[in-house]
């Protein structure tokens, strides 16, 4: 088999004055299995709300961080979120994924030919770098079960060597990795990624412009710091939702001070001279209204 592309050249987004980028996760529909064994809900109203509200925000650019679907493999399920972006497209939203586990459930490579075919900008590469305004971005796939040996080894000296070159270019002033899964959490369906603990998270802690780390994978909002660094894990775009352990009981000390069960959710990351703002939005089960769910501000390195 030959070897998959790397992009060599960052995809560039202009950010308008003002501008914002948004982030969400985990769109997947609930599979019927899901319904009748594990009683899992079905958000497509939710889903649906959450992609309104997000086209509505009116973002530059969004980043997908995985589970786009189900399963990788079925061109209905492509079709559905085909249908479910077409308004952000419509909008001239420059669309940035990475892949999650359920994208690559695939028997042979059709998986794969479905997500690239959706987004030609990435050239057949499973990680890329862009840039949105003063925003370096880091797209990595986590899916390590899926990935030969020697692309996965590829993979990890792309990254350090994109995170040395986006500190040393002087017009970045914050660097974003992207990740499926996410280094620290506390959920009960999925827990933390030992994988991207070890592999992705020491060079972003070394790395001095790296200020915060994107997962989703757990369909659930949570804000970690570590070492004055930021990870946020974003799942909530409609996948049927994730129980988080109790305060008394968490792994890690969760910033948001919400209950075990959180609401469908976005983000938005708005730049501006001196930082960062970050605010995530949430829709409760059943509500038809997105309200402010927790904000926070990074100051850019000095």
């Amino acid at each position: 088999m030959a070897p998959a592309p790397t992009r060599a050249a960052p995809i560039v987004v202009p950010l308008r004055e003002g501008g914002r980028v948004a982030v969400v996760s985990d769109l997947q529909r609930t599979a019927l299995v899901e319904r009748l064994f594990l009683r899992a809900e079905q958000n497509d109203a939710e889903r649906t709300g959450i992609l309104a509200a997000l086209t509505a925000a009116r973002p530059d650019a969004t980043l997908l961080l995985g589970d786009h679907v189900f399963l990788g493999a079925s061109s209905r399920a492509w079709a559905f979120f085909d249908r479910l972006v077409e308004p952000l497209r419509a909008a001239g939203v420059e669309l940035l994924p990475i892949l999650g586990n359920h994208d690559c459930w695939s028997i042979g490579p059709r998986g794969l030919r479905h997500y690239f075919s959706r987004f030609p900008r990435l050239e057949g590469s499973r990680f890329y770098t862009a840039r949105l305004g003063p925003l370096g971005i880091v797209a990595l796939d986590s899916n390590r079960i899926f990935m030969p040996a020697r692309q996965w080894d590829e993979q990890s000296l792309f990254y350090n060597k994109t995170l040395a070159r986006l500190d040393a270019d002087p017009d970045v002033r914050g660097i974003l990795v992207l990740v499926h899964h996410p280094p620290f959490t506390n959920g009960t369906v999925t827990g933390p990624s030992a994988l991207t603990q070890r592999t992705f998270v020491p060079a972003f802690l070394r790395s001095r412009k790296a200020v915060l780390m994107l997962s989703g994978h757990v369909h659930a909002y949570e804000h970690f710091v570590r070492e004055g660094r930021h990870f946020v894990v974003c799942g909530g775009g409609g996948g049927p939702r994730h129980r988080l352990r109790p305060k008394e009981r968490q792994m890690f000390r969760d910033l948001f001070d919400g209950p075990s069960i959180r609401h469908f959710h976005f983000l938005t990351l708005a730049p501006d001279e001196t930082g960062l703002d970050v605010r995530a939005l949430g829709l409760a089960k059943g509500a038809t209204r997105v309200l402010p769910m927790d904000q926070f501000r990074i100051d850019w390195p000095g």
